[in-house]
Order: C-alpha cells, then sequence, then structure tokens
C-alpha cells in the first residue's frame, strides 16, 4: 500500500501537480508537456510513470486525461489551493478564532467569499469592530442575523422591516427578557414573533441585500460576561464570541449568496420562539 495518499503524493511534486493541473484541462500529448513544463524531460516522464501507476492519469490518442479517480484528486487539489489562499489573506484571522462553529458544509465553500476584509479594534480605536457592525445594520432596510450574544446597541440597530429575519440562542433570549422586566428596555420584541427563532450557533453573522458580516469566537477567549465596551452579554464560556474584537466582512456577491445559504439552512434547523417564551416566561403571556 503507498505510504501517502494520491492527493500527498500529487501536492509534494511540482511537477505532478503541474501534471495534474493540465491535463485536467484538456487532453495533453507527452510532447506538449515536456515542452510546457518547467521541468527536466526525466522528472515529466517519472511524473506520468508514478501518476499512471496510481491510477490518477491514463495515456489515450489525443494525450494524456486524468481518470474518474484522477478528476476527484484534482477536484481537492483546487479546493484545498482555494481554501489556502483565502486563509493567506488574513491568516492570523483564522489561526485566532475557531471556525468550526460554522456547519462544516459552510466552511467547505469559505473560499467562494472571495474579496473580504477584518475589521479589527485598536488602541486608538477600541470599538472599531462594533461601529462597523452597527452600520451595516443601520444601512439596510432588511437582515438576516444570527447571534449569541445580547447586544443593545445592536438589538436598536437592527431593521424592523417584515423581510428581517433574527436567529439568537435561548441565553439571548433571557437576557432580553430580564432587561426587560428590569426597565431596561421598553419593549420586549419589534420585530413579529415568527421573524425570530432559537439556534444553537456560537457565531455572529449579518447578512443583507449588499453585504456579509460575521464574528467567530477567539481561540483563547477568557471567561465571558462583558464584551470589550460594548455592554454585550454571552454565556459562560472559555471561547466565547463575545471576546472576539475582529470580523470579517465582505461586500461580494458569492459572500451574500453564501451567508443567505448559511441562514436559510439554520432558519430551516431552528425551534420557533413563541412555545420557548410560553414555557419560560409564562408571565409575559398571561
Amino acid at each position: 500500500m503507498p505510504s501517502q495518499s494520491s492527493h500527498e503524493f500529487v501536492i509534494t511534486s511540482s511537477v505532478r501537480t503541474e501534471v495534474i493541473r493540465r491535463v485536467s484541462a484538456e487532453p495533453t500529448p507527452t510532447d506538449a508537456l515536456l515542452s510546457e513544463i518547467a521541468a527536466s524531460d526525466s522528472a515529466v516522464y517519472n511524473a506520468l510513470s508514478t501518476l499512471s501507476n496510481r491510477g490518477l492519469v491514463r495515456q489515450r490518442d489525443s494525450g494524456w486525461r486524468l481518470t474518474a479517480y484522477g478528476s476527484l484528486v484534482a477536484d481537492s487539489i483546487s479546493a484545498w489551493k482555494a481554501a489556502a489562499a483565502f486563509r493567506e489573506r488574513d491568516p492570523a484571522f483564522w489561526n485566532n478564532h475557531h471556525v468550526d462553529v460554522i456547519p462544516a458544509a459552510f466552511r467547505r465553500r469559505l473560499p467562494e467569499i472571495g474579496e473580504y476584509e477584518i475589521i479589527r479594534d485598536t488602541a486608538q480605536d477600541p470599538n472599531r469592530s462594533e461601529e462597523v457592525a452597527i452600520s451595516v445594520l443601520d444601512s439596510a432596510t432588511s437582515c438576516e442575523l444570527t447571534t449569541p450574544y445580547y447586544s443593545r446597541r445592536h438589538q436598536e440597530a437592527i431593521p424592523t422591516t417584515p423581510e428581517t429575519r433574527v436567529l439568537v440562542t435561548r441565553g439571548v433570549i433571557d437576557v432580553s427578557v430580564q432587561r426587560y422586566k428590569n426597565g431596561h428596555r421598553s419593549e420586549l420584541n419589534p420585530l413579529e414573533p415568527a421573524n425570530i427563532r432559537l439556534t444553537d450557533c456560537q457565531f455572529a453573522s449579518v447578512v443583507t441585500d449588499n453585504e456579509l458580516k460575521f464574528e467567530l469566537p477567539t481561540v483563547s477567549g477568557g471567561t465571558t460576561g462583558q464584551h470589550r465596551n460594548t455592554g454585550t452579554t454571552g454565556s459562560p464560556s472559555n471561547e466565547s464570541v463575545t471576546d472576539t474584537t475582529a470580523l470579517c466582512i465582505s461586500e461580494t456577491e458569492p459572500a451574500v449568496q453564501w451567508g443567505r445559504d448559511l441562514f436559510a439552512t439554520l432558519w430551516e434547523d431552528s425551534d420557533p420562539l413563541e412555545p420557548y417564551i410560553r414555557r419560560t416566561f409564562p408571565a409575559l403571556v398571561e
């Protein structure tokens, strides 16, 4: 049995990788590969031989082409390269935040987002990420929002049009109700109850017609309670989105579509709000 997977076997050689890339586009004769690949003839011949032995390429009258298995390996290499390029736009953000809170199918699709910017708090502007997040809400006529923490400023900025939908954790509802009971909120819910559902997701996101914004839990967050200078409250955790001081924002069409698809999936798996309110806070509905 080979000691390496076929994926590893290809990407550990620039010549093998280039052969796979070129023959994945179209059948390519040996002479064309020898002349177009920047390597010695013996290196190209060796790559073709070993790739053929692995069942990744096959020679036909029209030239070398991928096998069905080779196509699968080529696709995985393309996905790996896209993910690497996506991460390299800001390695520090991805190193310091948990991406595993996003469902696996959407983690794999992250490179679709394309161009993005990481907005960070600084010593000179300690609330920069929050201000940008609020501006996204302020400029929107509607949005799809997911959040695991309560923030008065965010709540006040959410568009209240019928198209707006919100996913929150039960902890957010508990805090929101308590603040209402304590007189810190004039009304419990400015949105229709049907536009709010319950989720277990531990990341924050906003999708508008033009933008995607999301925040992820920090890798080394301390116990939560209070987000820096924001008045947001989360559940006790060693790794929480309420500890983050950075957010990812993108204005590309693929990013908006990614966010819409993600929200639709989460919405489908969420729970209605009213049964939870009736069960947990019966005095509010008497």
